[in-house]
């Protein structure tokens, strides 16, 4: 799906709970299109699950895949569906809110699952993949600052043209697909004011 909408692919990686492909894209890209790119994924999956279901009759095989499937729809930062929920929000809330938001129900969840696990010690793949995902959201909370000024220096740089307009009171509430007017200035004024006193 990456592909079909001209998204360069750097590679892909494999870890326990499924693969993570690495595009050459944007943060400043369509929200639409990589709602479509993440959904390609399970939706891959499904139809791989039926495939399974159809012809092989190891119901362990076909159990395993429909729980990759389940796990990695959980909103958690790193899985699909913390992703999904993120550019949900993305749509309604600026950059950095959604973020923190996705970031704090991402913990909630893989808490959750951690306590489960201590509660049912028989299930320790699941309590290894909680641990490994909460080590995975603290450095994607560590990262956000990295993230945020590269969202911000593809603005000043690429002087990306949106029909929505909002006006918003520091550089830190913007939102994806949205210029804005920030303390009385357009954005382009502000951010070139804002990098020339920070270079």
């Amino acid at each position: 799906m990456g592909y079909l909408l001209g998204w360069k692919i750097i590679n892909i990686t494999f870890y326990p709970y499924g693969g993570k492909t690495l595009f050459k894209t944007y943060e400043n890209s369509s929200i639409n299109k990589e709602i479509l790119i993440l959904l390609a994924g399970p939706f891959a999956q499904i139809i791989t699950y039926l495939i399974l279901n159809y012809f092989f009759k190891y119901q362990y095989i076909k159990n395993y895949h429909l729980t990759i499937l389940i796990f990695n729809l959980l909103p958690i930062l790193t899985l699909d569906g913390g992703r999904l929920l993120n550019l949900i929000l993305n749509k309604f809330l600026s950059y950095l809110k959604s973020f923190y938001i996705t970031a704090i129900i991402s913990i909630i969840t893989t808490i959750s699952l951690i306590i489960f696990c201590i509660l049912n010690y028989h299930n320790l793949n699941l309590f290894l993949m909680s641990i490994f995902l909460m080590f995975k959201i603290i450095k994607n909370i560590k990262d956000i600052k990295y993230y945020y000024d590269k969202f911000l220096i593809e603005r000043y740089l690429y002087n990306f043209k949106f029909n929505k307009r909002r006006v918003v009171n520091s550089i830190y509430n913007l939102y994806k697909e949205s210029n804005h007017y920030i303390e009385f200035s357009d954005e382009d004024t502000y951010l070139n004011k804002y990098f020339e006193n920070n270079h």
